[in-house]
């Protein structure tokens, strides 16, 4: 197991107006100084371990970028869009629990999980809040691509229109709190993989944020159908850090709890019920 991932690339797109807008905030905020290298077209800049590149796909589409980086952990800046359109800064992983790959990624497939950079994240935009009163902060199961990537991946995103991805102020606070995170990181002991509950936890979130557990992959209550053993396995076994907790939003998973139950007894996971 990892326990703390220093080489870490920060990936933005050309295509994503948000991304663009971190990206931004990033280089005139925290000293990413250009290099002669490009990637993509695009120059390539570095602050001390760190690289942030910029691709002409979008993110969820990144599965190619392991044949050039020799990365510990990917960080997406990104777009967050949704029907409610609720201005909100969200962070999840990325991975298809069914077989519709329609927003990128490999069905059935789920990504590699960082949970102690992303718990981290959470408490450090939570420590922004008051500089941020009109988002919502939010944490996502996961879900859309890229999912081959072999390590780690972590969406940081601003949402949900486009109104909110040119908020210049909204990048101020997803770039600092990426970089505080980045700083402040450290590895939680406790760390657990998610189920149930709606896609806009705020029973997740509000656990990360109090309690000493980090989360890997979450699958929420729509997706419960998905998960079998495979799925499961994936869950734990995709995780940069070792998985020993089952937390189960216990009012949030319908029809499906008493058979996720019954496949999580067949593990050593200790379920924590929430």
């Amino acid at each position: 197991m990892i326990e703390l991932m220093e080489n870490l690339v920060i990936v933005s797109s050309n295509e994503d107006i948000a991304s663009i807008n971190i990206a931004k905030m990033l280089i005139e905020g925290f000293g990413f100084r250009e290099t002669n290298e490009k990637f993509d077209g695009s120059p390539i800049f570095v602050k001390d371990d760190l690289k942030l590149i910029r691709i002409e796909k979008d993110l969820i589409f990144a599965d190619y970028l392991n044949d050039y980086f020799l990365a510990d952990a990917y960080i997406f800046i990104s777009r967050h869009k949704s029907e409610s359109e609720i201005p909100c800064l969200t962070t999840h992983f990325p991975g298809n629990f069914s077989g519709d790959n329609s927003h990128g990624g490999k069905p059935r497939e789920l990504a590699y999980t960082y949970p102690s950079f992303q718990k981290e994240y959470i408490k450090q935009l939570w420590k922004l809040r008051k500089s941020a009163l009109k988002y919502q902060i939010i944490l996502e199961p996961m879900h859309h691509g890229p999912t081959s990537l072999t390590k780690p991946v972590v969406f940081v995103e601003i949402g949900s229109t486009e109104h909110e991805w040119k908020d210049a102020k909204a990048g101020e606070i997803v770039s600092k709190a990426l970089m505080d995170t980045i700083n402040a990181i450290q590895r939680y002991d406790k760390v657990g993989i998610g189920f149930g509950g709606t896609h806009y936890s705020e029973k997740f979130t509000k656990f990360l944020i109090e309690s000493d557990f980090a989360l890997g992959a979450i699958a929420p209550k729509y997706l419960l159908q998905f998960v079998d053993e495979r799925i499961l396995s994936q869950m734990v076994k995709k995780c940069s850090e070792k998985v020993d907790y089952a937390v189960l939003d216990w009012k949030g998973m319908g029809k499906e709890k008493a058979r996720i139950v019954e496949l999580i007894e067949r593990t050593d996971l200790k379920i924590v019920k929430i």
